[in-house]
């Protein structure tokens, strides 16, 4: 059971207390509960957004969902202990949650007409209701007037229609927000999961109508029976994103099959490493909806990509041209290596040079699917593209790069006639580091590299130095074991390689292309590769450290500093996407808290400015409504004592059964509202506090920290006043049960605990978050804290500061003993986060706790005069 779900079974097992404060004492208790699922909701989202967790952003609504619910329980609990006050804090709530909601909601879907848009009308449509790769073709088309196949798009509003039709957009959302995409099993299950729902959904009626009459309409006007190409066409597909090779493609699709083929290309949008890759660019699923392209299919004699600048060696005033034989499926997916022909942009343009390649295989249309065949050995070697041909080819990429204003990616074919066709033309989204050309670093005056020489002959695919140990991947399968900073080593780059581009440093491919989808990918994310080496691509040897400096086309054996010196590092795509965007605005009406000093005359609900505020009030405000209703003129209701003792801290006790002793009346009512701790009979509160009393832990201050300015600091303006019980410990106890609200400085602990004779109903819930010092220091002390519990017993789990521990089924004993080393533990580490530094072996340092040593000052001292 995880921790969570552990604290919400316990808490509500407490022994209940007297008549009077029956009803009180349960709404107090719910509060607390739901007190405890709002703060490791917060959490949860603040981890998200400090680490820049990569997850879909349905799991930021789940979650949110779930800590809005959690802080409207605590309103609504606080409200049954004083009905009469505090109906404002309502109000508060639901503006709070209206203005987060808001950024929450995904836009307006329209799921009406038009359904189909025919070709030589795309470019007048919204690209939102086209799609880019649609919008920009029917451009090339109909402004440019270059050739392309003819066709029609299956709009997005078709794609939501759809969906809503099955009913399938809240199932999608709940698969959405469990997704881990690190974990290889998770991402393949739910990809295969949503894909199913919507490959057994059915096509609309009013879809299907619609389809038919184009089809229709297309075969009359080319006056015979067409085959198809199927192109994915999503609304953020080639633009900043290209999604180069992570949507389905299907060829020489037959009319009949075309609905089946419609369902298979927008069930695509959630394969794995389509769902790997938009969601590591943190881009949301409601900003891709899939339209679908439908193209005339061309039976091709030569296909292939023309990047309108050079990558090879980043001049802007050549392009490359990329050529195979058939159609150019092959050739993006990195499995065949083409000619490539480099080509002057001045007018006229001419060709500076030729570099045919082996293509031994070629993809070709059957009679009911394409076929991957032997290339005839006469055209093996033979010049895919003739010179005319490829001059004309050039001619078009600098129109469309001036058109478009930006150097393109562009993909082309020839069919047996000789005709040639523009199919895509996309942003080619070279890394910044790719836009300024690169130093020789390895030719520098005065840097002589003694490192071996590996391999070599390499072409680019992008710029760059990276350095790790080799993985060799042989099988797709074997992607989730690449361990984090390798260098990929593989025979092909496949598309699917997407899903390992957070773990690898850079990629040599043995054979290939530049112009293969994994190459876009790699430049795109800044990913140093390398491809079709002539020498040394078989003596890589699985875990040898090497060196790959992309700009030469050479790996070098171990690592070489004065090439690393020079390394980019990778564009960070995540910090700006809008999903950080988002997440940013939720957090600013979440997690910030301006409520501070429930002293103050400012500590009211209208002062609350966030859900984080509404939490602090209520919580201070239920504390204070439980533990001092006893100080309130007229009430006769029993109250919280405080106790006095040696630990200087403020701390009162409320009895619910048994866990006072009997305090003898005295002519003094102030002594009334004092005990000892000779007075307390509570089984674990005897146990915790003879922890916090051990005289080893020093309450004193210490050589190195400014003790009095810290305090000066949280007592004045951090958070409340010293004197006031609103800075005290609290503790709801009976003779067998235990809870405890510690507070010591910015930091914050509870302990609920049974201890009885009997071991099955024993238990120990710790919880430990905040503080006043660093996140590393903060992150060391929860790391330190969760070492010692793991020694002690407890199942552990932390989060960022937050520790979470439970210990369950002892006997009374050994939990009693626990129960006094937490008290210990608590004394130990009160303010360690202020002090522990980086270098610090916190390891060492927890192997002196469990030796007994609970003061570490010294070390500390020792730390910083070292």
């Amino acid at each position: 059971m995880p921790i969570k779900n552990l604290f919400r079974y316990w808490t509500f097992q407490v022994f209940s207390p007297g008549t009077v404060l029956r009803e009180k004492y349960e709404s107090f208790k719910a509060l607390l509960e739901y007190d405890k699922v709002a703060h490791e909701l917060m959490a949860d989202l603040e981890d998200i957004y400090h680490t820049q967790k990569k997850c879909d952003f349905q799991a930021v609504v789940k979650t949110y969902d779930q800590f809005s619910a959690a802080v409207l329980q605590m309103v609504e609990e606080l409200l049954k202990m004083c009905p009469s006050n505090y109906w404002s804090l309502k109000a508060y709530y639901k503006k709070f949650d209206f203005y987060i909601r808001f950024m929450l909601a995904p836009p307006e879907f329209d799921f009406s007409p038009p359904f189909i848009i025919e070709f030589d009308k795309i470019s007048s449509a919204k690209k939102t209701v086209v799609g880019k790769k649609a919008f920009n073709l029917s451009h090339v088309c109909t402004k440019l007037h270059l050739p392309s196949p003819d066709g029609f798009v299956i709009t997005t509003n078709a794609f939501h229609f759809f969906l809503e039709a099955n009913d399938l957009r809240d199932a999608i959302n709940e698969k959405l927000a469990r997704l881990e995409i690190s974990d290889a099993t998770s991402l393949e299950q739910t990809a295969f999961e949503i894909e199913q729902l919507i490959l057994n959904g059915h096509v609309p009626e009013d879809i299907e109508i619609a389809l038919t009459s184009a089809i229709k309409q297309l075969e009359k006007k080319h006056n015979r029976a067409l085959r198809v190409a199927l192109r994915s066409s999503a609304a953020k597909e080639d633009g900043e994103a290209s999604f180069a090779g992570q949507y389905q493609t299907l060829l020489n699709v037959k009319m009949e099959n075309i609905l089946a083929g419609y369902k298979h290309i927008i069930a695509g949008k959630y394969s794995a490493q389509a769902l790997f890759y938009r969601i590591s660019r943190g881009i949301l699923d409601s900003e891709t909806p899939m339209a679908v392209l439908v193209l005339e299919m061309i039976d091709s004699k030569s296909s292939g990509v023309m990047y309108s600048r050079d990558i090879g060696n980043q001049n802007p005033r050549n392009l490359l041209i990329h050529s195979v034989w058939g159609q150019g499926e092959l050739l993006v997916e990195g499995k065949v290596s083409p000619d490539v022909i480099r080509v002057s942009k001045k007018s006229p343009a001419t060709i500076i040079s030729i570099q045919p390649a082996a293509k031994l295989k070629q993809m070709v249309l059957g009679p009911d699917q394409t076929r991957i065949i032997d290339t005839d050995p006469h055209q093996i070697n033979s010049l895919s593209l003739d010179e005319s041909s490829a001059l004309i080819l050039a001619g078009w990429g600098v129109c469309l790069e001036t058109h478009f204003n930006e150097p393109q990616d562009i993909e082309w074919c020839q069919d047996k006639s000789g005709t040639l066709f523009i199919l895509q033309s996309r942003p080619l989204n070279l890394n910044p580091a790719e836009i300024s050309p690169p130093e020789k670093t390895a030719h520098l005056p005065g840097i002589k590299i003694a490192n071996k020489i590996i391999c070599s002959g390499g072409e680019q695919v992008c710029q760059g130095t990276a350095t790790g140990p080799v993985y060799i991947l042989e099988q797709l399968s074997q992607i989730p074991h690449i361990p984090e900073g390798s260098v990929l080593v593989v025979r092909h780059a496949l598309p699917q390689f997407v899903m390992a581009i957070d773990k690898i440093t850079g990629i040599i491919i043995g054979s290939g292309s530049r112009a293969s989808h994994f190459s876009s990918i790699a430049r795109e994310f800044g990913i140093p590769a390398i491809v079709n080496l002539k020498n040394g691509f078989t003596d890589l040897v699985q875990g040898d450290w090497v060196t790959v400096d992309a700009v030469q086309g050479l790996v070098y054996q171990g690592r070489v500093e004065s090439l690393l010196e020079k390394t980019t590092p990778k564009e960070d795509f995540f910090c700006d996407s809008s999903f950080m965007v988002k997440l940013r605005y939720v957090l600013n009406f979440c997690a910030k808290l301006k409520l501070t000093n429930p002293a103050a005359k400012s500590f009211v609900p209208e002062s609350c400015r966030s859900l984080h505020d509404i939490i602090r009030f209520t919580h201070e405000t239920a504390m204070k409504e439980m533990f001092f209703m006893g100080n309130r003129k007229g009430s006769r209701k029993k109250g919280a004592k405080q106790l006095i003792s040696d630990i200087p801290m403020l701390f009162y006790l409320l009895d619910v059964d048994s866990g006072i002793k009997d305090v003898p009346k005295t002519k003094n009512q102030k002594d009334a509202k004092f005990l000892t701790p000779e007075n307390i009979a509570s089984i674990p509160m005897n146990a915790l506090f003879k922890g916090l009393a051990n005289p080893k832990i020093c309450w004193s201050e210490t050589t190195h920290f400014d003790w009095e300015e810290y305090d000066r600091i949280v007592m004045a303006g951090g958070i409340i006043s010293a004197d006031s019980p609103m800075f005290g410990s609290y503790a709801v106890l009976s003779k067998e049960y235990l809870n405890v609200n510690f507070r010591f400085g910015y930091h914050f602990v509870i302990i609920d605990t049974i201890c009885s004779s009997s071991k099955e109903d024993n238990y120990i819930l710790f919880r430990f978050s905040g503080g006043g010092g660093t996140p590393l220091g903060r992150s060391l002390r929860a790391n330190f804290i969760k070492q010692i519990l793991t020694r002690l017993g407890f199942m552990v789990e932390i989060k960022l500061d937050l520790v979470d521990g439970k210990f369950t089924h002892r006997s009374l004993e050994t939990t009693k003993k626990t129960l006094d080393l937490l008290g210990r533990l608590l004394g130990a580490t009160k303010l360690m986060d202020m002090y522990l530094k980086k270098n610090m072996e916190v390891d060492v340092l927890v192997d002196d706790f469990m030796k007994g040593r609970y003061d570490f000052r010294s070390a500390v001292d020792k730390e910083l005069e070292t």
